[in-house]
């Protein structure tokens, strides 16, 4: 994570520990194993369960976890439409990232290349390319 991003204010970034606190409380257990490659994460509703790739740093399990919460939440089975994965990745995305952030890290970058702005955010690309999927509806 780049000192820019370090800097940021992190209002809008729980933290895993949170997350993980927030799971159990929904009755919904947490477990980190080897995942076929591709995989970050499923949610198995009939186990009430969220599976995490084992090694993954936090800047990567959190947006992950948050998006198997939102399957949870949701009482998804199994993978879901493209359209649907979408949708949930885009609501991740806004849960952490606010628009200040997002305007900061493409000034810093001088970038308008989606992985120099999620390596200076501290995030996955694919949370910064949600983003600006809905910063393309809105315009």
């Amino acid at each position: 994570m780049s000192v820019a991003a370090r800097s940021l204010p992190c209002v809008t970034r729980p933290t895993l520990d949170a997350l993980l606190t927030k799971c159990t409380e929904q009755g919904v257990r947490v477990r980190w194993a080897r995942l076929p490659a591709g995989m970050e994460g499923c949610y198995d509703h009939a186990r009430a369960t969220i599976w995490l790739r084992a090694g993954d740093p936090e800047w990567v399990s959190v947006p992950v976890l948050l998006h198997e919460m939102e399957h949870a939440r949701r009482g998804d089975d199994g993978h879901q439409s493209r359209a649907v994965e979408r949708r949930i990745d885009e609501t991740v995305s806004h849960r952490l990232i606010t628009a200040e952030e997002y305007a900061r890290a493409e000034a810093v970058t001088g970038a308008r290349d989606s992985g120099a702005i999620a390596a200076e955010m501290g995030l996955p690309r694919w949370v910064v390319s949600a983003y600006r999927r809905t910063l393309r509806r809105v315009r």
